[in-house]
C-alpha cells in the first residue's frame, strides 16, 4: 500500500492543498493587490510574475520569493507541521462529506 493510499497519507494531501489554497490567496489578494502585474503559477504551484513594463518592486519580488519558499518545503511537511486551524477546515470540509 503506497502512502499516498493510506488515512493518513489522504488527509496530508488534503492539509497541503488547504494550506496552498491558503498560501495563494495570500499573495495575490493581500500582498499584490494593487498592482498592476500578471501572476502565473507552473506545474509545481510556483508563482511566476510578470509586471508590466519589465519592472517589479522590491515588495512584490520579496512576497513572490517568500510564496515560493513555503511552496518548496511541502514535500518534507508531516501532518504535526499544520496548525490547529488548517487541521479543523480539513475536519469541516473532507470528513462531512
Amino acid at each position: 500500500m503506497k502512502r499516498e493510499e493510506t488515512p493518513s497519507g489522504k488527509k496530508l494531501k488534503h492539509l497541503k492543498e488547504i494550506r496552498r489554497k491558503s498560501l495563494e490567496r495570500n499573495l495575490i489578494e493581500i500582498e499584490l493587490k494593487g498592482y498592476d502585474h500578471y501572476v502565473f503559477m507552473n506545474e509545481q504551484n510556483k508563482a511566476q510574475l510578470i509586471a508590466k513594463g519589465g519592472w517589479a518592486t522590491e515588495h512584490m519580488r520579496t512576497a513572490i520569493i517568500k510564496y515560493n519558499y513555503e511552496i518548496d518545503k511541502f514535500p518534507k511537511l508531516q501532518i504535526k507541521d499544520f496548525t490547529e486551524k488548517e487541521i479543523k477546515e480539513y475536519e469541516k470540509t473532507f470528513l462531512n462529506d
